[in-house]
């Protein structure tokens, strides 16, 4: 057993964390409560930290972690909701894709091309997790990369790596929370530097032991780092795990251990491998003076702070890996993320790429409704369809099941119609055709008594593509996709490339039919 459950505790709590505690001690919790409301008074303490900290330094993350968690656990509807939620930024897509495609997660023979496809490996609580922290690190990223704040990150890099591993041999299903809760068991202490230089008037909390710095954190903030990182915690709702290893009681579950002891360990290496503090935690781990036990445990920390430098790198945090104190301190330093332009472009590759994994989604027997998620999503983002929705058709409507791109986040009520024998609106017009259709100006001369105004309030009055499927002699649905208004034009490429993907559908919906709507 590589760490018993009070040595875990013993070595993380004689550090820091026995300062947090002594906080709570009997003997000083009348001064602290006085303390605390003269915090209040003077904006400073726990509650004014964590406000500050979240209407400032990360609005827009704190809103989109808002939704994260709105999302229930184990709904097929929320796995959908969540897929589109993350295509609906360009910037997160390629977040997600990115680290779904480390080694930590697909490993080296395998390439996801879909977020739809990375949820389904990595599962709605992972990639719910994984989307959070991304979210919180770009945000602390964009908000000023100070050196301070950077080092810090460095560390919960590490420490996530270690702890994680650690799960990983454990209990597996806990090894991504775990990994989460130790990359911002510091969080508040990075959210506070990334909006702060160090200065003379804070230089103080950098300096001194941890008794040194955790005194001049309480007189200067009127709280501790860690207070702050668990208000912002339960506030958003960042997890259990995170708020039992940050609480003032002795952390009894595995995975609370688990962070901590990843914390150990890089608070170790900062001083070097072969530092007193790393050779007395690794004697500690291994209950007894074992030379060769001792040198393979160091081999798997020094093993597992190289992961880390990978992990850093798909984080998009390339600039921490040099603070990262692995047995290899090269790194690639990454291109700027270019800005994401409204018209898309066509990517042939990636098209091919994803009906791959269409195919294979089909084969595994997944639901359909993720077969619809990962068709829209091959459409908007391998054709380059700026808006596209997959609806599905019941007593003569058709109504919009998925959709996704700029300006369609209320097609799930709005596109809605008649497609019944008396209709005269382009959606029934395809529907009683069935198959491929081109909405264009010849469309309108060919179909003059189809009138757009009843489409046009939704849609706009743009070219278009449908696609009616026919499954078993019956049309449950059909697929919507434009370029809006944005400047982009359906080319005859766009229109054979939409027919030829939503063919491929076509067949994986028949390989796992009936169709369950």
């Amino acid at each position: 057993m590589l760490l018993l459950v009070s040595l875990t505790v013993f070595i993380v709590r004689e550090g820091a964390i026995a300062l947090y505690l002594a906080d709570f001690s009997e003997t000083c919790q009348k001064e602290w409560l006085v303390q605390h409301f003269k915090f209040e008074k003077e904006g400073r303490g726990t509650d004014y930290w964590v406000k500050r900290l979240a209407r400032n330094s990360m609005p827009v993350a704190g809103h989109i972690i808002a939704e994260l968690n709105k999302l229930s656990e184990g709904s097929e509807g929320d796995l959908n909701d969540l897929a589109e939620m993350i295509l609906r930024d360009p910037n997160l897509t390629s977040h997600v894709l990115r680290v779904a495609n480390s080694q930590q997660y697909t490993g080296p023979d395998k390439h996801v091309s879909t977020v739809s496809r990375a949820i389904v490996l990595i599962g709605l609580k992972g990639m719910r997790a994984l989307c959070i922290s991304l979210m919180l690190i770009d945000s602390l990223l964009k908000n000023g990369a100070k050196v301070r704040m950077l080092e810090i990150m460095a560390q919960g890099f590490h420490a996530a790596t270690q702890a994680r591993a650690y799960m990983a041999d454990k209990a597996p299903e806990a090894a991504e929370e775990v990994f989460i809760a130790a990359l911002l068991y510091h969080f508040g202490e990075m959210a506070y530097w990334a909006g702060n230089d160090v200065s003379a008037k804070n230089e103080k909390l950098l300096k001194g032991d941890n008794t040194q710095r955790h005194k001049a954190v309480q007189a200067t903030l009127g709280t501790s780092f860690n207070l702050i990182t668990l208000g912002l915690a339960k506030q958003w709702r960042l997890g259990a795990t995170l708020e039992e290893a940050l609480g003032p009681e002795d952390a009894s579950s595995e995975k609370a251990q688990a962070v901590l002891l990843g914390e150990s360990i890089s608070q170790a290496a900062l001083e070097g491998w072969d530092s007193p503090q790393m050779i007395q935690l690794l004697e500690r781990i291994a209950g007894h003076d074992n030379d060769e036990e001792i040198a393979a445990l160091l081999a798997q920390f020094k093993v597992r702070a190289g992961e880390a430098l990978d992990i850093a790198k798909h984080f998009g945090a390339a600039n921490v890996c040099r603070m990262i104190p692995g047995p290899d301190h090269s790194y690639i330093e990454e291109e700027p993320a270019v800005k994401a332009s409204r018209i898309m472009p066509c990517d042939p590759q990636l098209q091919l790429n994803i009906l791959r994994e269409l195919t294979a989604t089909a084969a595994e027997k997944h639901s359909v409704n993720t077969v619809f998620q990962m068709v829209i999503e091959g459409i908007h983002r391998g054709i380059g369809m700026e808006r596209v929705a997959i609806a599905f058709i019941k007593d003569f409507r058709a109504s919009a099941k998925h959709s996704l791109g700029y300006g369609t986040e209320h097609w799930k009520t709005a596109f809605d119609f008649d497609v019944g024998p008396f209709a005269d609106n382009v959606i029934a017009e395809a529907v009683d055709k069935g198959g491929f259709l081109r909405i264009d100006n010849t469309f309108y001369r060919q179909h003059k008594n189809v009138r757009p105004k009843d489409t046009v309030k939704v849609l706009g009055n743009v070219d278009g593509l449908i696609f009616v499927f026919e499954v078993k002699g019956k049309r449950p649905g059909l697929i919507y996709a434009d370029r809006a208004d944005f400047g982009g034009v359906i080319t005859q490429n766009h229109a054979d490339s939409f027919h030829h993907f939503a063919t491929q559908a076509q067949y994986c919906l028949q390989s796992i039919s009936p169709v369950k709507r």
